[in-house]
């Protein structure tokens, strides 16, 4: 675990604790893979190898997509673009009923946060509807106060209006929430909302975690809660 700001926040707590879904609670890459690759197939296109998958994560599934197509070096038509969602979409609803990939820890921290009255909220990119699917096949939809997806019409992270969404259901303020996630755009929505961020060194990141200016960075999910009190929440800034 490495911290890189404290502040004069000692001996509390922040109200919520918000994270992000994939490379923070689960290792959704290889079921990323699975969608990726079954969209991709009909073309004839891949197998597109782990260490694509990894680089293609982050910013939601179109996202994904229009990075897988630039790693093949494909110019699809609009047409072509939206049967790929579509196979895409359903592949991924498929493949995240299974319920594969928890990180250690991910249940036992919400459970503890929950415990010590903390409202736990996940704010994820992924379409709404499939991480629906995901968390109850992972079994975390009982310990969290709140969640939300991907939307139409709606910002994605690193637009900090999301984690304000996310934080309606459990009446808790941005400046009483701290934010954790593994990418840019976890990191960028916190700073943005003037929240403390919490990154693991075991997700998705495709730049340098110090890049991204958190406030601590950890090596296991277990890390996070005797953390919490050395952070300030109002007014927070990264050094």
């Amino acid at each position: 675990m490495t911290v890189t700001s404290t502040r004069d926040w000692p001996n509390a707590w922040p109200e919520a604790v918000i994270f992000d879904l994939d490379g923070t609670l689960v290792d959704s890459a290889p079921d990323i893979g699975r969608a990726v690759n079954a969209a991709y197939g009909p073309l004839g296109i891949g197998p597109f190898n782990a260490a694509e998958v990894r680089r293609m994560i982050g910013g939601g599934a179109r996202v994904a997509l229009q990075r897988a197509a630039e790693t093949a070096g494909l110019n699809l038509s609009t047409g072509d673009e939206q049967a790929v969602f579509n196979r895409f979409m359903v592949a991924y609803a498929d493949v995240s009923e299974e319920g594969n990939g928890l990180y250690p820890g991910a249940r036992e921290v919400l459970v503890a946060l929950r415990e010590r009255g903390i409202k736990t909220a996940v704010c994820t990119n992924k379409s709404e509807p499939v991480a629906a699917i995901a968390l109850k096949a992972l079994g975390l939809l009982d310990v969290l106060d709140s969640f939300a997806g991907q939307r139409d019409g709606q910002p994605k992270k690193p637009d900090p209006a999301m984690l304000q969404h996310t934080l309606l259901p459990t009446g808790v303020s941005v400046s009483r929430a701290v934010m954790v996630g593994d990418s840019r755009p976890d990191a960028e929505a916190a700073h943005a909302a003037g929240m403390p961020v919490i990154l693991t060194s075991f997700g998705y990141s495709t730049v340098p975690l110090a890049d991204l200016r958190p406030h601590a960075v950890v090596d296991h999910l277990d890390e996070i809660l005797p953390l919490l009190p050395t952070l300030a929440v109002v007014g927070a800034r990264p050094v």
